[in-house]
C-alpha cells in the first residue's frame, strides 16, 4: 500500500471512530437523562406528539444534536424505543468494528435429530464458525439421508438427494 493510500486510511479511520463516538456519546446520554427524569421518560411512554418529546429529550440533554441525531431519536421514541437506546449505542460500536450480532445456524435433516445429535452438531459448529450462532433444526425427508447446514450465508450439503442430482449430472455430461 503506498503511503498515500495509508495516509488516507488512516485520516478515513479518525473519522468514523470520531462519528462512532459522537452517536454512542448521543444515544448514550439519552438514555441517561430518560433513567434519571422519570417524569420525562412517562412523557416517552404516554405517546403523544413526538416532536414535542424529542424537543423535552434534547433539552434536557443540554445538546446541541445534527438533524441527523435528531431524526435518530425521533424515530426510537415513534416507534416506542427508548428503553433501547443503550442497547443500540453498544450495537453501533460493534457494527463500527466488523463484529456482527448472532449468525443463523439451519440444520436440515432428513430424519428427525435425537438431542445428542443436536448437541453434537451445535458443538461442531461452535467451533467451526464461533459460538455466536443461533440453531434451528428441521426435517426434509426429500433429502432421503445426510444433512444439508447452512450458516450465514455458507451452504454444506451432503444430503443423498444432492449427491444424487450431481451424479445424474456427471453421467449426462459424460454421456454427451
Amino acid at each position: 500500500m503506498s503511503d498515500t493510500r495509508a495516509q488516507a486510511t488512516h485520516f478515513a479511520q479518525a473519522i468514523m471512530q470520531a462519528t462512532v463516538e459522537r452517536w454512542q456519546g448521543t444515544l448514550k446520554q439519552a438514555a441517561e437523562v430518560l433513567s434519571e427524569d422519570t417524569a420525562l421518560a412517562a412523557q416517552m411512554a404516554s405517546g403523544g406528539n413526538v416532536d414535542t418529546q424529542v424537543a423535552s429529550l434534547i433539552q434536557a440533554m443540554g445538546a446541541n444534536l445534527s438533524d441527523t441525531e435528531t431524526n435518530l431519536l425521533k424515530t426510537v421514541v415513534q416507534s416506542g424505543n427508548t428503553q433501547m437506546l443503550g442497547e443500540i449505542a453498544s450495537a453501533l460500536a460493534e457494527v463500527a468494528s466488523g463484529q456482527s450480532g448472532p449468525e443463523k445456524a439451519e440444520i436440515t435433516s432428513a430424519i428427525e435429530l435425537s438431542a445428542e445429535e443436536q448437541d453434537a452438531l451445535r458443538q461442531k459448529l461452535s467451533a467451526e464458525y464461533g459460538s455466536n450462532l443461533v440453531f434451528s433444526f428441521h426435517v426434509d425427508n426429500s433429502l432421503m439421508g445426510g444433512l444439508r447446514v447452512r450458516v450465514g450465508d455458507r451452504l454444506t450439503d451432503n444430503s443423498v438427494a444432492s449427491r444424487l442430482t450431481a451424479l445424474r449430472e456427471s453421467m449426462a455430461s459424460v454421456a454427451r
